[in-house]
C-alpha cells in the first residue's frame, strides 16, 4: 500500500534575516523535494533561506516497504523588516517646564534608553526636564512579529538665562522730562509688576507727574526661555519751595 503522507508542521514564521532551522517531518525514510514535479529526493532536510520575505514550499515524501508516499507541503514565512516608525523631535523645553509623553506613528511601538538597550517599553517615556541637556530616545515598531529597526527621538531642555542687567536711573525732579527705561538683555519683556502676565517689548517711559518711586520690571528671552524679572525702581522727588527773602532797606547814594 502507498503509506501516508509524513506528518508537517509550518513553522513559525521568520523575519528577513534570522537564524533558520532545518525542516522537520514525522515519517520513515523521508525525502526532500523543492517542487511536486521535482523527480531527485533528497535525504537531508533543507535550511530555508531568509535571505527574502516570501512564502517558500518545501515538500517531503516517507517511503515505508519501498512505496513513496504523496508529497506534504510545508510553507515557511519570511516576512519583511518594516521601517522605522515615524518620529518628530518635540519642540525644546525650558528647564522646568512640564513635559509631555513621546510620540511615534507605528504599530506594537518598543521604547528603549538607546541603541544597543536590549528591553523595550511598551509605554512610550515621557522625558525630564530637570536639567538642561539633549536627551536621545529610540523607539520601534513590530509588525508581523518583526521588529523594524530604532527612529531616534531628541529632546532638548534650553537653560534659564540670567535676568537682564538693568541699572536704576539717577533720580527724577518732578515734572522732568523723562527717559525710557533701558536693560542689557536679548528679547526683553517689560512688566509693570513681579505678578502681571502681560508684558511689553517696547521699554516704557516713567512718569514724573507725580512723587515717590515706581517699579518696573525686564526679562530677556533666550532660546525660547524667559529668564527671571529684574527690577528697575524709579524715584521721582518734589520741587522744593523758593527760598525765603527780604528786600534790604533803602541805600542812598554812595553808602
Amino acid at each position: 500500500a502507498i503509506p501516508a503522507a509524513p506528518g508537517v508542521t509550518n513553522p513559525a514564521p521568520y523575519c528577513v534575516g534570522d537564524t533558520p532551522s532545518v525542516l522537520t517531518a514525522t515519517g520513515t525514510s523521508l525525502l526532500w523535494y523543492s517542487s511536486l514535479t521535482d523527480i531527485t529526493g533528497d535525504t537531508a532536510a533543507p535550511t530555508p533561506s531568509t535571505a527574502v520575505a516570501g512564502a517558500f514550499d518545501f515538500y517531503v515524501t516517507q517511503t515505508v516497504n519501498a512505496c513513496e508516499s504523496p508529497r506534504a507541503l510545508i510553507t515557511v514565512t519570511v516576512n519583511a523588516i518594516p521601517a522605522a516608525p515615524g518620529v518628530t523631535n518635540p519642540a525644546p523645553y525650558c528647564v522646568g517646564a512640564t513635559p509631555t509623553q513621546l510620540t511615534a506613528t507605528g504599530s506594537n511601538l518598543l521604547w528603549y534608553s538607546s541603541l544597543t538597550d536590549t528591553t523595550g517599553d511598551t509605554t512610550a517615556p515621557t522625558p525630564s526636564t530637570t536639567l538642561a541637556g539633549t536627551t536621545n530616545y529610540y523607539v520601534s515598531q513590530t509588525v508581523s512579529g518583526c521588529e523594524s529597526t530604532r527612529a531616534l527621538i531628541t529632546v532638548t531642555i534650553n537653560a534659564i538665562p540670567a535676568a537682564p542687567g538693568v541699572t536704576n536711573p539717577a533720580p527724577y525732579c518732578q515734572n522732568e522730562t523723562a527717559a525710557a527705561l533701558t536693560a542689557t538683555g536679548t528679547s526683553l519683556l517689560w512688566y509693570s509688576s513681579l505678578t502681571d502676565i502681560t508684558s511689553d517689548t517696547a521699554a516704557p517711559t516713567p512718569s514724573t507727574a507725580i512723587v515717590g518711586t515706581e517699579n518696573f520690571y525686564v526679562s530677556q528671552t533666550v532660546n525660547g526661555c524667559e529668564s527671571p524679572r529684574a527690577l528697575i525702581t524709579v524715584t521721582t522727588k518734589a520741587i522744593p519751595a523758593a527760598p525765603g527773602v527780604t528786600n534790604p532797606a533803602p541805600y542812598c547814594v554812595g553808602d
